[in-house]
């Protein structure tokens, strides 16, 4: 696997970042309270679990870091989850996937491949695979969210592709590469 060097974060913000997810398809009600709910929403960003973040800046992905993580993404089988239980940190409302195995396999092995980009810069000793739904400081927002959800739960889903997502300071984020795991029988 490529390692590429971490570049400092105001150099990050000034040349764009860029995320590796697994995107989910949420229905149309969840999707309207995150929608409402979580700022980066409104910044282009699909809803996700978060396998690595922040990553390589947009200018210096590659061909050969695409093939690199296509071999490592496309190593993992697709799998099934659901999204059946609400959780909440101080300021985020979030759906925990069920099994999170194969999410927190795919975490680790970008980590061990990619050491200079650890997941939210290493702020965090333990990542925990999460779909955030609402993350806003004013009063009432997120417990509007806390009660809303378990009404549209649970959320079913497959995770057969990983996306590299990634944006400019001038730009929404994107879908730059999409990444299948494997087929499963």
């Amino acid at each position: 696997m490529t390692a590429n060097p971490s570049p400092p974060a105001d150099e990050r913000l000034r040349s764009g970042e860029s995320a590796i997810i697994v995107p989910v398809e949420l229905p149309v009600a969840a999707r309207q309270l995150r929608d409402r709910l979580d700022p980066e929403a409104a910044r282009g960003v699909p809803a996700h679990i978060t396998l690595l973040y922040p990553f390589v800046p947009p200018d210096a992905l590659s061909d050969d870091l695409r093939a690199d993580l296509r071999r490592l993404i496309g190593a993992h089988p697709a799998f099934p989850f659901t999204l059946a239980r609400v959780e909440r940190w101080p300021a985020v409302v979030w759906l925990a996937p069920e099994p999170a195995a194969p999410f927190s396999r795919l975490i680790d092995d970008l980590r061990a491949a990619y050491p200079a980009y650890p997941p939210y810069g290493g702020i965090h000793d333990e990542v925990i695979p999460h779909l955030t739904i609402a993350q806003d400081p004013r009063p009432g927002y997120l417990e509007a969210a806390e009660h809303a959800l378990p009404g549209l739960l649970p959320i079913r889903g497959v995770t057969r592709e990983a996306w590299l997502i990634a944006h400019s300071p001038a730009e929404r984020w994107h879908t730059l590469w999409r990444l299948p795991l494997a087929a499963t029988r």
